[in-house]
């Protein structure tokens, strides 16, 4: 398939505010500062990530079984290379937790490989049925307490409305929507002052319900009303997500390469970051330690993503698996 530029603008930009949210939940524990800036990135990274997933999963013409056998390569060697290194390297962990419960930033692949499940029934199911549906599987998943952490089911079970409606991006016209001029100065005012809104009033939001892992049981409030807030959430970040998407350029630029290879940054970007966190290697002052981290994990997951394709192609694709269509 033909690489597109701005998908990959999107991609790169989306993967360097996830590195700022992973940056600011370390250090606002590290350094006890507020994670209000963390709550806004909760609400348009993961979704926009999961809708381009689903946007390219909608218009590939690959097998589907080869590519969820692919993923469940991919997860199974980085969850078993980074276990090691926590071990081994960084000692934070022991071998009791199963590969079922994935390690930090792991919870995006298996999410992805439930999304490339679903896909066989998305593929029979009209997107008027399949979308209020994600939306209630989203909404109501937060009311059992056994879905969890485990094989990331909460977070799959949240985040579905977004990868759902990228999937049937086609038959909802999200293109053609895109190029219309009225709704994208709409969408920006009303991105700015949702987020204006939301930077001032903080506690409106639990982080616990927008990182989507958890039950309602695990979050202070009334069930009923966290249900609500997850449902206003899921329009509050469309509307935020579509702004972001209309303000990211189309024209080639340092983020086009930088979103070819964000599988990998992705990956990595979690060991940089829990290195110098457990082993203290952070300045005293928290706006300088906090842009250091920055800094030098950009820097770091960058250059580890331009040699590892380079390593895959040299064994040959022995070891490990292409990337896949939501990252490439």
């Amino acid at each position: 398939m033909k690489r597109i530029s701005y998908f990959d603008n999107v991609k790169g930009l989306l993967i360097i505010f996830i590195i700022v949210a992973h940056v600011i939940s370390l250090c606002a524990t590290y350094y006890g500062y507020s994670n209000k800036i963390l709550k806004i990135n909760c609400l348009f990274m993961l979704q926009c990530f999961f809708f381009i997933s689903g946007y390219f999963a909608g218009k590939s013409k690959s097998s589907k079984s080869k590519k969820i056998l692919k993923q469940i390569k991919t997860y199974i060697i980085w969850d078993s290379i980074i276990t090691l290194y926590y071990y081994f390297v960084l000692h934070i962990i022991s071998f009791d937790k199963t590969i079922i419960l994935p390690r930090y930033t792991l919870w995006f692949l298996i999410t992805l490989i439930t999304y490339q499940l679903m896909e066989y029934v998305m593929d029979k199911v009209p997107w008027k049925i399949m979308i209020p549906l994600a939306i209630i599987i989203g909404v109501g998943s937060g009311f059992i307490p056994s879905i969890g952490l485990e094989l990331s089911l909460a977070r799959s079970c949240t985040f579905f409305p977004f990868y759902a409606i990228g999937y049937y991006a086609k038959d909802l016209d999200v293109i053609k929507l895109r190029n219309n001029k009225r709704w994208k100065y709409i969408m920006i005012i009303s991105s700015i002052v949702l987020v204006y809104f939301l930077l001032n009033n903080n506690n409106f939001f639990s982080l616990k319900l927008l990182k989507g892992a958890y039950s309602y049981s695990e979050i202070s409030g009334n069930n009923l009303s966290l249900a609500y807030k997850r449902l206003l959430s899921y329009g509050i970040a469309s509307i935020i997500s579509i702004g972001f998407l209309y303000l990211v350029p189309t024209t080639k630029s340092f983020l086009t390469k930088l979103g070819r290879n964000t599988l990998y940054i992705y990956l990595t970007q979690g060991v940089v970051l829990k290195t110098f966190i457990t082993n203290h290697w952070m300045l005293k002052n928290q706006l300088l330690g906090s842009i250091q981290l920055f800094i030098i994990t950009t820097i770091i997951t960058t250059i580890l993503a331009n040699i590892i394709p380079k390593l895959k192609l040299k064994v040959g694709g022995a070891i490990y698996g292409r990337e896949s269509k939501s990252f490439a």
